[in-house]
């Protein structure tokens, strides 16, 4: 679709508030003119990225960057854009998905080292949210505790 296709689809929806996702966002050639037409449209932007590629274009507009960070139990870690970090603004958000104790430490370690200045989430993978409760209350960590709604309302299912 060109993005005039795509503004004509998003009008049918009674709704201002637009989320860009992927697979990766920032792959696409055309995201700044679509951000530039949702923003000259009045709508309100969160775009979801990996981390792995440069946000300093899309940190400049009047967006909301939604940044992952890999952990070491998605074999991602390592190619993360960490300088992304000082990029995120107050009103952004930093995501960390845990898969285990490791991840969690992974975790607290950037958080630590980077001191993000934006709301910081915790995801559970399927089936580990108590554990990363009880992790994140024993260290008092001023995290957001996020669940994947998905999940419990249709089950543990691809391509939901």
């Amino acid at each position: 679709m060109d993005l005039k296709q795509i503004l004509k689809k998003i009008k049918k929806w009674n709704c201002k508030r637009v989320c860009i996702t992927g697979g990766e966002p920032l792959l696409q050639n055309e995201l700044p003119s679509l951000i530039n037409m949702l923003i000259y449209n009045k709508y309100k932007i969160k775009i979801e990225t990996n981390g792995s590629l440069d946000i300093s274009e899309i940190a400049k507009k009047e967006v909301t960057v939604a940044m992952d960070i890999k952990c070491p139990s998605s074999g991602m870690h390592e190619k993360m854009w960490m300088e992304n970090i000082f990029l995120l603004r107050k009103k952004d958000e930093l995501k960390f998905v845990i898969g285990d104790k490791r991840d969690y430490e992974y975790a607290k370690d950037i958080i630590k080292k980077y001191l993000p200045k934006c709301e910081i989430i915790m995801q559970p993978v399927w089936g580990k949210a108590k554990g990363l409760a009880n992790w994140i209350l024993n260290d008092e960590l001023n995290v957001r505790l996020s669940l994947q709604i998905h999940k419990i309302l249709w089950g543990n299912k691809k391509g939901i």
